[in-house]
């Protein structure tokens, strides 16, 4: 420990106990021996006490800096022109972590001294207390509140409100109180884990103080770095003082919070006595009012009956406001009564949690605990019923205000009562005016107490139900807060025997039980009593028999949705949903009469413990009946599986045969499972409550091995269809496990966790309605998605038989030529089509993950016993102090799931916002291929730090190993780094983009494709090129289409000598003019370039608005060359060639035949 220890005194007798008389030197000699031994000893002693068990005292505070000399580094660092921006960063944050370091030790040294004054203040306080606690209970002479009667209704409210204000300041006393006690029954041993956490620190600051100082780090960065270190050794030396002196403490400390805890609970109790009292004289001086007031009211009536109109609806109104005061003080008086009951119900909530966390601390979670605490959590309170009181009184404190406001504007007209009263008798001008005026002022006398006492009582009315929400408010955060601690721990642990002999004995019990006579003669009397008494419950059956009479009109109506389907012009997503509306229709008799059954068994008042079991049984069973009756109809012959989402015949019927008989056995045994554990008798829930819960559990195990078999279940087709798919590649580990989840609750319910196999059971039962809601949704949207896909494609068939029918009306449109037309891409549909199948995937799947969540959320907070599995840590700051911080199991798990989110959504957002992207004119096929490619770099950027955030890794730690893969990057793949640099230069820049027609070395083509290492280009050929994206950045690029598609149109032609020139360029200059598509600005242009071997070379130049038609205008333009140069006489050249023969000499000419050889 950190204090200094005294040798112990039996060491001095031990030696002493061996001295014999000696000669006086030999004693002088042997006294002056044990001083040096004593001294030596005691020096030892208080050097090994005076450190401390976190390491050795630091430096004293001469060698540390002061917060002044920090301050002032700081602001010579500020006004520093010489350091560069990098330096004076560092250097603040160096600084500013010195000055923390100090405050904190401060701080700590600090609470040291008051945990040490506490360690010798504390016994004291603590029995001066429970001195006059003792004294105080035993006298009970002091009555609790006395009332004068002279004592107005406004003071007794005063008085409970400063009663009030004590018992809230008290209570607030006892539960910070409450929480210090159990915060300190774990607080030693987080002391002595953070002990451990500081003493590791502390070598490793003693460490990095001993490396030495950084080569070229300037003087000032080398003593702030030193400063900071030093100045946290101080501060994690201070606290391990204060944590030991924490230990040291506690007991005294404990004791201390729980007798002053005592105390304040006993001044608690002696307020309430008070508050009691009070609130009965209070309620009972409102009704004595209250009823004054209506006696008075009522004598104004009967005095009022023969004047005039106005008095009468004055004397009414004032009626009014006296019944609703006695309206209002009993309501008040009820109030009190049900604040009471839920502070009641707090208390208990709290006390049972207290209590819970305590056993489990002292003696772990067992059976007979587990039970007990499973009792416990059966009797917490809804949440979801305190939320509707609280909306219910949020509205009646809605109502309770705008009364106010009326009274309020009441008051202010009656103030100025001749102005009021002229405005009321502004109409009469009968004789009797003056005394009708007379008779209304009396009135209105009479109402301003009235106005006055309806505000004060609306007032308090108002401030109940705002306490009654706060205490509501308290037993529902208290609840849930319980009933997670209960469901994170008793999933684990055993919550009943094995099944044995006592099972078997219990048995016939239960089964007399479940049979008898008198209970079922019980439901037929409750039934009959209610369809004798309740209207809605022979209305309900009324409308129920009509649906069973309807049955098969809707079930003619699911089939006729099918005939339009027959034809594309008439096919329409709408028919689907109309035909699901008419099957969940259809399905609806048989359930919603269980669920009418059911709650009029509950709501009974003759209802019995065995009718309410049944009754609400058959209101649970009715919603799973429901979703196997609405599955087994959307499967019939012409229904909507079968027509609308086009499934295989012989799918079908397996389907229907297994819901068949899965509904006719698992919805009887469902009923009584739930009949015998909401009757809750321990001796029929252990017997036959487990073996119907396990029969339920193997129904459903055999379901779903018929129903999902890989070799002749509903899936055999579709695993046929892709056989390298994952689904079929895994059929092996999904089929066993599916089927062995309920085998595997069913031998834990065997074997007594039946609470564990219960609630696992629950949750796979909705997770089975779940998949079926999800399968019928994505049979939904696929169907949307092919009715889309066909009028879009029909759509474009049309426009293409529009677009031949207008080319063959246009004679000349043809030709080819080495540059295509070239338009803005159209969309793929049927890529399209699989990008929106891999979306709706994708979003089946989140809808998946988030139905799990619900219906898991009782299951999940018992995994958060993960978190308790540390795997590593690694040093982090929590709240500006730094610690060891865990990465435990669930923090992987974590890591996994963004993962996996982040892999799915990289590969299926990007389809979105194409889909997104698709409806904006403004975004052009480039722009969407750039955003959807960024966006799904910036999914997969996010999803890392996220990843590394969880596991603890920052920047700091992993810089180096950034720096070798640089290194290892730049000398092996910097071709592959630079390829991918140059995709992101083209993605931001966008020189290239999807659609742009291109020339990059001796290959000229439209871009398809832009990815991170390569572009494709797709050629005049329809080959597709790979170029890298280095080569679009580093060598020479033609973009035909980047920013404008005019493009020039060069048509050489050769005269013959001695044709006229003049009239051949006037010629083409018509030509070219003629034709619509060449552009007037800039104009056609010809010229004459020159004298060839065999022609007169003239050029003809003009200008096309897109490369759209370039073909027919090449074309064109050669055809109306060829027809006019024809018919004007000017011929066009073609080569010739000059032979000459030298005459000189005489020709020798020679035959030669070729020898055979």
């Amino acid at each position: 420990m950190f204090s200094v220890f005294i040798p112990h005194t039996p060491l001095i007798d031990r030696a002493s106990a061996h001295l014999r008389p000696v000669w006086p030197m030999r004693r002088v000699v042997w006294s002056i021996l044990l001083i040096l031994f004593l001294v030596t000893l005691t020096a030892t002693a208080a050097a090994q006490s005076g450190g401390s068990s976190t390491g050795a005292a630091p430096a004293t505070s001469v060698n540390l800096p002061t917060p002044a000399q920090l301050t002032s580094k700081l602001d010579e660092v500020k006004a520093a022109t010489g350091l560069d921006e990098t330096t004076k960063a560092t250097l603040t944050e160096l600084y500013r972590r010195a000055l923390t370091s100090l405050e904190d030790a401060s701080n700590f040294e600090t609470k040291t001294a008051e945990f040490a004054q506490s360690l010798k203040t504390a016994p004291n306080a603590t029995a001066a207390i429970q001195k006059t606690l003792e004294k105080s209970q035993s006298d009970t002479s002091e009555p609790a509140e006395t009332i004068p009667d002279s004592l107005s209704t406004d003071d007794i409210t005063q008085r409970l409100n400063k009663v009030l204000a004590e018992a809230a300041a008290e209570e607030a006393r006892v539960s910070e109180l409450e929480k210090l006690i159990d915060s300190g029954t774990n607080r030693p041993a987080l002391a002595r884990a953070r002990l451990t956490e500081v003493k590791q620190l502390l070598d490793q600051i003693d460490a990095d103080l001993r490396q030495p100082p950084v080569a070229d780090e300037s003087p000032d960065l080398a003593q702030a770095r030193r400063w900071a270190l030093e100045t946290r050794r101080q501060s994690l030396w201070a606290e391990g003082r204060m944590l030991e002196q924490e230990v040291l403490s506690q007991a005294a400390r404990e004791a201390l919070y729980k007798a002053q805890r005592d105390q304040s609970a006993q001044s608690l109790l002696v307020l309430k006595a008070r508050q009691r009292v009070l609130e009965e004289a209070q309620n009972k001086r409102r009704t004595d009012e209250a009823e004054a007031a209506r006696r008075v009211s009522e004598q104004a009536q009967r005095e009022a009956e023969n004047k005039h109109p106005l008095v009468q609806e004055l004397t009414r109104q004032n009626a009014e406001i006296t019944d609703s005061l006695g309206q209002l003080a009993r309501q008040l008086d009820g109030l009190n009564g049900e604040l009471a009951r839920i502070e009641a119900e707090r208390k208990r909530i709290e006390e049972d949690y207290r209590g819970a966390r305590q056993r489990l601390e002292a003696a772990g979670l067992s059976k007979a605990l587990g039970q007990v605490l499973l009792d416990r959590r059966s009797q917490l309170p809804d949440p979801r019923q305190y939320r509707r009181m609280i909306g219910e009184r949020e509205d009646e404190i809605a109502e309770a205000t705008l009364r106010q406001i009326r009274y309020r504007e009441e008051q202010r007209q009656i103030r100025d009562l001749d102005r009021y009263l002229a405005d009321l008798t502004a109409h009469d001008d009968s004789a009797q005016k003056p005394l009708v005026r007379r008779q209304l002022a009396e009135t209105l006398q009479q109402r301003k107490p009235l106005l006055a006492q309806a505000l004060s009582i609306e007032d308090d009315y108002i401030r109940q139900l705002g306490e009654l929400n706060y205490a509501s408010e308290q037993v529902t955060q208290i609840a849930t807060t319980y009933d997670n601690f209960l469901a994170e721990r008793l999933l684990w642990v055993r919550s009943a025997a094995a099944v044995g002999v006592e099972t078997v004995t219990s048995l016939p019990a239960a089964l007399g039980w479940l049979i008898s006579p008198d209970n079922w003669l019980e439901v037929a009397r409750v039934l009959v009593e209610r369809f004798s008494h309740a209207f809605s419950f022979w209305l309900g059956l009324a409308g129920i028999a009509l649906l069973f009479w309807k049955v098969g009109a809707m079930q003619r109506a699911i089939r006729a949705t099918a005939e339009p389907l027959r034809r594309v012009r008439t096919d329409g997503a709408r028919f689907t949903l109309e035909a699901i509306g008419w099957t969940l229709l259809a399905a609806l008799p048989l359930p919603l009469l269980c669920w009418l059954l059911g709650q009029q068994l509950l709501v009974s008042a003759e209802a019995t413990s065995f009718t309410r079991a049944f009754g609400t049984a058959l209101t649970d069973v009715s919603f799973g009946l429901y979703y196997l009756r609405a599955f087994r109809l959307l499967c019939i012959t012409g229904g909507v599986a079968d027509r609308h989402f086009r499934w295989r015949t012989e799918t079908l019927a397996r389907i229907r045969r297994d819901f068949d008989w899965f509904t006719i056995y698992a919805i009887p045994v469902a009923l009584l499972t739930m009949a015998v554990y909401t009757h809750n008798d321990p001796a029929y829930t252990s017997s036959l409550g487990r073996l119907s819960l396990v029969a339920s559990m193997l129904g459903f195990a055999v379901f779903f091995a018929r129903l999902l078999n890989p070799d002749h279940g509903v899936l055999k087709r579709m695993l046929a269809a892709e056989p390298n798919g994952w689904l079929n590649r895994l059929r092996h580990l999904w089929f066993p496990f599916i089927v062995g989840a309920p085998l595997t609750l069913a031998g834990l319910a065997l074997v007594g966790y039946v609470y564990t196999a219960g609630i696992l059971f629950q949750s796979l039962v909705y997770q089975t309605w779940l998949v079926l809601a999800l399968v019928v949704l994505h049979q939904s949207i696929v169907r949307w998605l092919i009715v889309t896909r066909r009028r879009l494609a029909l759509q474009a068939a049309l426009d293409r038989q529009a677009a031949r029918r207008a080319a063959e009306a246009e004679p000349g449109a043809g030709g080819t030529s080495e540059v295509p037309l070239v338009e803005e891409p159209e969309p793929d549909f049927a890529a399209l089509d699989e990008q929106t199948r891999r979306l709706i995937n994708a979003s089946i799947f989140f809808s998946a993950l988030v139905g799990l969540w619900l219906t898991w959320s009782d299951v999940l907070p018992a995994f958060s016993l993960f978190e308790r599995f540390a795997l590593w840590h690694y040093t982090g700051l929590v709240d500006g102090t730094e610690q060891l911080i865990p990465v435990t199991a669930a923090d992987v798990g974590l890591v996994l799931i963004i993962v996996i989110v982040a892999t799915i959504a990289a590969k299926n957002l990007p389809a979105l916002l194409e889909i997104v992207l698709l409806q904006s004119d403004s975004v052009s096929a480039g722009g969407r291929y750039a955003i959807k490619t960024l966006s799904s770099y910036l999914i997969t950027a996010v999803a890392f730090l996220l990843a590394f955030s969880t596991l603890g890794l920052s920047w700091s730690q992993v810089q180096w190993l950034v720096a070798a893969l640089s290194l290892g990057i730049g000398f092996g793949l910097q071709e592959i780094v630079a390829n991918f640099i140059s995709g992101l230069i083209i993605l931001f820049e966008r020189p290239v983009r999807v659609g742009d027609i291109v020339t990059i070395g001796d290959t000229t083509g439209v871009v398809t494709n832009i990815q991170i290492r390569a572009t494709t280009i797709r050629n005049w050929d329809k080959q597709e090129l790979l170029v890298p994206n280095k080569e679009f950045i580093t060598e020479r690029l033609l973009n035909w289409t980047l920013t404008d598609q005019q493009n020039r149109i060069t048509i050489p032609l050769g005269l013959e000598y001695g044709s006229d020139t003049k009239k051949a360029m006037a010629l083409l200059t018509q030509i070219a003019e003629r034709h619509e598509r060449v552009l007037e600005d800039p104009a056609p242009l010809v010229s004459f370039e020159g004298f060839s071997d065999n022609s007169l070379t003239v050029i003809l130049r003009c200008y096309l608005d897109a490369l759209d038609g370039r073909i027919g205008v090449i074309t064109d333009l050669h055809q109306a060359i060829y027809e006019t140069f024809a018919h004007e006489g000017l011929p066009i050249a073609f080569p010739q060639r000059d032979v000459h023969l030298s005459t000189s000499e005489p020709l020798t000419i020679r035959l030669q035949r070729e020898s055979a050889d």
